[in-house]
């Protein structure tokens, strides 16, 4: 009987051992180093950069001004055209430069010729610092940058020949923007965009006097580009 005490003892000693020791030896285990790979794997390959480096846009848009004199539209119109230039891939990411030209107009009237209505009108230059990712056909981005506007106000006296204002003059202009394009067909794409520019000037027009053009433009863009 005693040794076949110490049979059974020795018997459940072993299937312990058996049982717990696959988790005792992962416990005293040493984690592999980082970056090793195992035998017979590949380290997985980041995806090459996008040969797409250039794209250039353009886009109507309302136009809601920040601020504007009394008797001018708070909504207006405009256009304009956007190129940029991925220079430096990091990952999916990118970094570039680019060039934004538009106009924007606020007035009673659309568009007179001689041009002696109510209103409010910028042509706008900008250089643009652009940080972008290509993910598959779709490509966000953000945008910000600085430049000047060519500037134009007019108000005309009803009781007079001589206008109250007829003034137009070069204003610093910052611009911001994020936006997200889709493309839709080959190496076209269809794009849609907020956008802000911010004028800066204190000189004051009008009756009664009021800095038209110190305050800003926001205008949700709709773009057709084009990416190669």
């Amino acid at each position: 009987m005693p040794r076949l005490a110490l049979a059974a003892k020795l018997l459940a000693a072993l299937l312990a051992a058996l049982v717990f020791w696959p988790a005792l030896a992962r416990a005293q285990a040493e984690p592999a180093p980082e970056g090793y790979v195992p035998p017979g794997h590949t380290e997985p390959e980041a995806p090459p950069p996008s040969p797409i480096k250039w794209r250039i846009a353009a886009d109507g848009r309302p136009s809601v001004a920040l601020r504007s004199p009394q008797g001018i539209p708070t909504v207006g119109w405009g256009a304009g055209v956007q190129v940029t230039r991925a220079l430096i891939d990091v990952g999916r990411l990118r970094v570039g430069v680019g060039a934004d030209f538009g106009y924007e107009r606020f007035g009673d009237v659309f568009f007179s010729e001689p041009d002696t209505s109510h209103h409010l009108a910028f042509m706008t230059f900008a250089g643009l610092l652009v940080l972008d990712a290509m993910l598959g056909r779709v490509r966000p981005y953000v945008a910000a940058g600085g430049g000047f506007a060519v500037a134009w106000y007019f108000q005309p006296d009803p009781h007079s020949m001589t206008p109250f204002a007829n003034s137009n003059t070069v204003v610093g202009l910052v611009v911001l923007e994020a936006g997200l394009s889709v493309m839709v067909y080959k190496d076209v794409d269809i794009g849609v965009a907020g956008h802000f520019d911010l004028t800066f000037s204190s000189q004051s027009l009008g009756q009664p006097p009021f800095a038209v053009f110190s305050g800003g433009v926001f205008s949700p863009r709709i773009q057709i580009g084009f990416r190669f």
